[in-house]
């Protein structure tokens, strides 16, 4: 994906969770510092930079890696990874509103054996939040 289509994407994806619809549990989220956004194209894999930011965030005061993916029809599905300190696993929001073969939900999953992004996430703990 060219830098110019990624930026464009990602300026797009951040205007997403102001829109409409976006469930007060988002919104409201506690604030943290981001990580670099991830806008990954098909098969792609986040940059080690935004892993390392996350994984810090456990120590630090807390992280957020924000990462859009396509699905396999090519919708754009943004995932917000949250790590803070002293607190195990990770909150993940999933915002599947722009794909149109899902359920177009939101979704938070707590994920408290989850160490990245990429490990599976495994036993997680899943709120629909509409």
């Amino acid at each position: 994906m060219s830098r110019v289509a990624a930026v464009l994407l990602a300026l797009a994806c951040a205007g997403c969770a102001e829109e409409a619809g976006t469930p007060d549990a988002f919104t409201g989220r506690d604030p943290l510092p981001a990580c670099p956004v991830q806008v990954l194209g098909q098969g792609e894999g986040i940059a080690p930079d935004a892993l390392a930011c996350l994984d810090a965030g456990r120590s630090v005061d807390g992280a957020e890696l924000a990462v859009t993916r396509p699905t396999t029809e090519g919708d754009p599905v943004t995932t917000w990874y949250r790590a803070r300190p002293g607190v195990p696993g990770l909150e993940v929001f999933v915002d599947g509103t722009r794909d149109r073969f899902g359920t177009g939900d939101w979704v938070r999953l707590d994920c408290p054996a989850a160490t990245g992004p990429d490990d599976g996430l495994g036993g997680c703990t899943e709120t629909v939040l509409g």
